[in-house]
């Protein structure tokens, strides 16, 4: 699978659920929200998102635009959320993951944070 095709499966089953998901991350991986404090490997990963959803509503990943070079690959997403307690909203969000050996070992999330504090009612 090349590192593209990782990613695109990635951001497909985390649409459908967090734990499926976490098959294409490494057991190394750092993932980090810019500009929180990173997290490391795949219960790093299901803590973090697991408490995030808990806010925000599951969330609908579209992909807008996507390239990749080597083992890395950058995409232009709309992170779509539903929040329990406010309204559904569209996050822009440019992510960059390196991918080796078929998993995700670093995964960064750039994101406006005066959106997404609109978009969830949180500030920060």
């Amino acid at each position: 699978m090349t590192p593209e095709e990782v990613v695109n499966n990635f951001c497909a089953a985390l649409n459908r659920s967090i734990d499926e998901s976490l098959q294409y991350i490494d057991a190394d991986c750092v993932y980090q929200n810019m500009p929180f404090d990173p997290v490391y490997g795949p219960q790093g990963v299901k803590d973090t998102l697991g408490g995030f959803f808990e806010v925000v509503g599951h969330v609908r990943i579209e992909t807008l635009k996507q390239l990749a070079t080597g083992n890395l690959v950058l995409n232009e997403r709309l992170d779509y959320f539903d929040p329990p307690a406010g309204k559904a909203f569209a996050l822009p969000v440019a992510g960059a993951f390196e991918v080796n050996d078929g998993k995700i070992t670093a995964w960064r999330d750039y994101f406006c944070m005066k959106q997404f504090s609109e978009g969830t009612g949180l500030t920060f």
